[in-house]
């Protein structure tokens, strides 16, 4: 979708970049173009899954009508049966394995846990 790239603009914390597609979705009339997928959505996703109670109605609403977007718990089951490299060790790991930082967008394995001086969260 075309707001994938408000997620990957790592300038701000993650929490910043999602209150910016849930204002970009709702001043475009929570139509589909502003959801995002893949890597974008797994990090949305899972953030807003500890830290969701903190925020509005809105958000919960983005974060639903993205889940759905993706085919719902088949999609997102999907998603978590893919493979990927932990960017830190090059070991492959399905996502349901790996961790993501919110800072960095880097997914990363549980042993390396950490990049350095990278400020995210994983997730």
């Amino acid at each position: 979708m075309k707001s994938d790239h408000v997620v990957f603009d790592r300038g701000q914390p993650i929490e910043h970049r999602i209150g910016r597609l849930v204002t970009l979705w709702t001043g475009d009339g929570r139509g589909p173009d502003h959801l995002v997928t893949g890597r974008a959505f797994h990090a949305v996703y899972c953030w807003h899954l500890r830290h969701g109670t903190d925020h509005g109605i809105a958000w919960a609403e983005y974060v639903t009508a993205a889940y759905d977007a993706i085919g719902g718990d088949e999609g997102w089951n999907v998603m978590l049966r893919a493979r990927d490299v932990c960017e830190s060790c090059g070991d492959t790991y399905r996502l349901e394995n790996i961790g993501l930082c919110t800072g960095c967008m880097e997914y990363t394995c549980y042993s390396c846990r950490g990049h350095g001086s990278c400020a995210g969260e994983i997730v």
